[in-house]
Protein backbone atom coordinates (compact mmCIF):
# COMPACT_ATOMS: atom_id res chain seq x y z
CA UNK A 1 0.00 0.00 0.00
CA UNK A 2 1.40 3.12 -0.76
CA UNK A 3 1.73 6.23 1.81
CA UNK A 4 -0.67 8.30 0.49
CA UNK A 5 -3.60 5.72 0.11
CA UNK A 6 -2.17 4.48 3.86
CA UNK A 7 -3.04 7.73 4.79
CA UNK A 8 -6.51 8.09 2.97
CA UNK A 9 -7.28 4.66 4.78
CA UNK A 10 -6.06 5.60 8.08
CA UNK A 11 -7.90 8.99 7.59
CA UNK A 12 -11.11 7.58 7.20
CA UNK A 13 -10.84 4.55 9.32
CA UNK A 14 -10.13 7.20 12.35
CA UNK A 15 -13.34 9.34 11.13
CA UNK A 16 -16.05 6.74 11.16
CA UNK A 17 -14.33 5.16 14.41
CA UNK A 18 -14.70 9.02 16.02
CA UNK A 19 -18.61 9.15 14.73
CA UNK A 20 -19.23 5.88 15.78
CA UNK A 21 -17.86 5.41 19.43
CA UNK A 22 -20.21 6.14 22.10
CA UNK A 23 -23.24 5.63 19.88
CA UNK A 24 -22.97 2.21 17.90
CA UNK A 25 -21.06 -1.10 18.60
CA UNK A 26 -19.80 -2.19 15.36
CA UNK A 27 -22.44 -4.74 14.99
CA UNK A 28 -24.82 -1.86 15.73
CA UNK A 29 -23.17 -0.06 12.84
CA UNK A 30 -23.37 -2.79 10.91
CA UNK A 31 -26.80 -3.62 11.04
CA UNK A 32 -28.05 0.33 10.26
CA UNK A 33 -25.35 0.41 6.73
CA UNK A 34 -25.79 -2.66 6.08
CA UNK A 35 -22.07 -3.57 5.71
CA UNK A 36 -20.46 -6.52 7.54
CA UNK A 37 -19.15 -6.01 11.04
CA UNK A 38 -15.84 -7.02 10.04
CA UNK A 39 -15.43 -5.07 6.97
CA UNK A 40 -15.92 -1.90 9.42
CA UNK A 41 -13.46 -3.42 12.14
CA UNK A 42 -10.84 -3.31 8.76
CA UNK A 43 -11.71 0.18 8.31
CA UNK A 44 -11.80 1.47 11.12
CA UNK A 45 -8.22 0.21 11.99
CA UNK A 46 -7.06 1.64 8.46
CA UNK A 47 -6.67 -2.13 6.78
CA UNK A 48 -9.65 -2.35 4.73
CA UNK A 49 -10.78 -1.26 0.73
CA UNK A 50 -13.76 0.04 1.35
CA UNK A 51 -15.42 0.87 -1.99
CA UNK A 52 -17.36 4.15 -2.56
CA UNK A 53 -20.86 2.25 -1.63
CA UNK A 54 -19.49 0.88 1.29
CA UNK A 55 -18.21 4.42 2.66
CA UNK A 56 -21.80 5.73 1.40
CA UNK A 57 -23.60 3.51 3.61
CA UNK A 58 -21.30 3.73 6.22
CA UNK A 59 -21.50 8.37 6.45
CA UNK A 60 -25.63 7.40 5.77
CA UNK A 61 -26.21 5.08 8.74
CA UNK A 62 -23.18 7.85 10.93
CA UNK A 63 -25.27 10.90 9.83
CA UNK A 64 -21.92 11.95 8.59
CA UNK A 65 -21.74 13.95 5.43
CA UNK A 66 -19.56 12.48 3.01
CA UNK A 67 -17.07 15.59 2.79
CA UNK A 68 -15.81 14.10 6.43
CA UNK A 69 -14.00 11.46 4.76
CA UNK A 70 -11.72 13.97 2.47
CA UNK A 71 -8.18 13.90 3.56
CA UNK A 72 -6.95 17.91 4.57
CA UNK A 73 -4.68 19.33 2.49
CA UNK A 74 -1.42 21.19 4.62
CA UNK A 75 -1.69 24.72 4.77
CA UNK A 76 -5.23 26.69 3.84
CA UNK A 77 -6.51 30.26 4.04
CA UNK A 78 -6.78 31.78 7.54
CA UNK A 79 -10.06 33.80 6.60
CA UNK A 80 -11.39 30.16 5.29
CA UNK A 81 -12.42 31.48 1.66
CA UNK A 82 -9.64 30.79 -0.53
CA UNK A 83 -8.93 26.94 -1.33
CA UNK A 84 -5.84 26.82 -3.62
CA UNK A 85 -5.54 23.91 -6.15
CA UNK A 86 -3.02 22.28 -4.56
CA UNK A 87 -4.52 22.43 -0.61
CA UNK A 88 -8.12 20.94 -1.89
CA UNK A 89 -9.60 18.43 0.26
CA UNK A 90 -9.01 14.77 -1.64
CA UNK A 91 -10.77 11.09 -1.40
CA UNK A 92 -9.85 8.56 -3.88
CA UNK A 93 -11.65 5.34 -3.93
CA UNK A 94 -9.20 2.74 -5.41
CA UNK A 95 -11.42 -0.01 -5.69
CA UNK A 96 -13.42 1.52 -8.33
CA UNK A 97 -10.82 4.38 -9.43
CA UNK A 98 -13.64 7.32 -8.33
CA UNK A 99 -11.55 10.57 -7.35
CA UNK A 100 -12.99 13.83 -5.97
CA UNK A 101 -11.72 17.44 -4.74
CA UNK A 102 -13.22 19.51 -2.43
CA UNK A 103 -13.53 23.09 -3.78
CA UNK A 104 -15.51 24.53 -0.67
CA UNK A 105 -13.04 25.34 2.08
CA UNK A 106 -14.94 22.87 4.75
CA UNK A 107 -17.84 21.06 5.40
CA UNK A 108 -19.75 23.65 7.17
CA UNK A 109 -21.06 25.56 3.82
CA UNK A 110 -25.09 25.98 2.80
CA UNK A 111 -23.24 24.86 -0.56
CA UNK A 112 -21.30 21.78 -1.47
CA UNK A 113 -18.87 21.76 -4.66
CA UNK A 114 -17.04 18.95 -5.78
CA UNK A 115 -14.56 17.88 -9.07
CA UNK A 116 -15.52 14.02 -9.40
CA UNK A 117 -13.61 12.19 -11.78
CA UNK A 118 -15.22 8.62 -12.90
CA UNK A 119 -13.50 6.05 -14.64
CA UNK A 120 -14.12 4.28 -17.76
CA UNK A 121 -16.58 1.95 -18.15
CA UNK A 122 -18.15 2.56 -14.60
CA UNK A 123 -21.87 1.35 -14.64
CA UNK A 124 -23.10 3.45 -11.56
CA UNK A 125 -26.23 1.71 -10.53
CA UNK A 126 -25.15 0.30 -7.69
CA UNK A 127 -23.97 3.65 -6.20
CA UNK A 128 -27.55 4.93 -6.08
CA UNK A 129 -27.23 8.08 -3.72
CA UNK A 130 -30.54 10.82 -3.02
CA UNK A 131 -30.22 13.83 -0.07
CA UNK A 132 -32.11 16.88 0.76
CA UNK A 133 -31.80 20.30 -1.29
CA UNK A 134 -31.07 20.72 -5.46
CA UNK A 135 -27.71 19.21 -7.21
CA UNK A 136 -26.25 20.57 -10.42
CA UNK A 137 -23.86 18.16 -12.78
CA UNK A 138 -21.53 19.97 -15.58
CA UNK A 139 -19.63 17.45 -17.24
CA UNK A 140 -16.37 19.34 -17.52
CA UNK A 141 -14.47 16.27 -19.54
CA UNK A 142 -15.88 13.13 -21.67
CA UNK A 143 -19.32 11.87 -21.19
CA UNK A 144 -21.57 10.46 -18.65
CA UNK A 145 -25.18 9.04 -18.33
CA UNK A 146 -26.94 10.70 -15.43
CA UNK A 147 -29.94 8.19 -14.08
CA UNK A 148 -32.46 10.66 -11.98
CA UNK A 149 -35.58 8.55 -10.90
CA UNK A 150 -36.13 6.06 -13.60
CA UNK A 151 -34.92 8.41 -16.43
CA UNK A 152 -31.67 8.56 -17.63
CA UNK A 153 -29.52 11.51 -19.80
CA UNK A 154 -26.94 11.61 -22.16
CA UNK A 155 -24.62 14.19 -21.30
CA UNK A 156 -21.42 15.23 -22.84
CA UNK A 157 -18.58 17.68 -22.21
CA UNK A 158 -20.34 21.17 -21.12
CA UNK A 159 -23.78 20.00 -20.36
CA UNK A 160 -25.45 20.24 -17.35
CA UNK A 161 -28.26 18.72 -15.40
CA UNK A 162 -29.92 20.17 -12.28
CA UNK A 163 -32.54 18.03 -10.27
CA UNK A 164 -34.52 17.50 -6.87
CA UNK A 165 -31.53 15.45 -5.17
CA UNK A 166 -33.64 13.42 -2.88
CA UNK A 167 -34.93 11.68 -6.31
CA UNK A 168 -31.97 8.83 -6.45
CA UNK A 169 -29.56 8.95 -8.34
CA UNK A 170 -26.27 8.07 -9.97
CA UNK A 171 -23.70 8.46 -12.74
CA UNK A 172 -22.28 6.01 -15.32
CA UNK A 173 -19.39 6.53 -17.51
CA UNK A 174 -19.81 4.14 -20.42
CA UNK A 175 -16.70 5.17 -22.64
CA UNK A 176 -13.18 4.19 -22.36
CA UNK A 177 -11.76 7.52 -21.25
CA UNK A 178 -12.69 8.96 -17.22
CA UNK A 179 -14.91 11.33 -17.28
CA UNK A 180 -15.13 14.53 -14.81
CA UNK A 181 -17.93 16.52 -13.66
CA UNK A 182 -18.65 19.19 -11.66
CA UNK A 183 -21.16 18.51 -8.79
CA UNK A 184 -22.95 21.60 -6.71
CA UNK A 185 -25.41 20.68 -4.12
CA UNK A 186 -27.28 23.12 -1.72
CA UNK A 187 -27.38 22.26 1.18
CA UNK A 188 -24.49 20.20 1.19
CA UNK A 189 -24.96 16.69 -0.28
CA UNK A 190 -24.75 14.21 2.75
CA UNK A 191 -26.23 11.34 0.51
CA UNK A 192 -28.23 8.42 1.62
CA UNK A 193 -26.85 5.12 -0.08
CA UNK A 194 -30.10 3.10 -1.18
Amino acid sequence: MDAQRETWVSHIGATIKASRVGRFTVEELADRAGVSAGLISQIERGIGNPSFETLLRLSSALDLPMAELFSAQPGGDPAGRVVRKEERRRIEVPREGIGMEMLVPDVDRRLGVLIMTLPPNLEGSSIRSSHEGEECILVIEGSLVATVGDQRYSLAEGDTITFDAVIPHWWSNLTDKPARILAISTPPSQGRAH
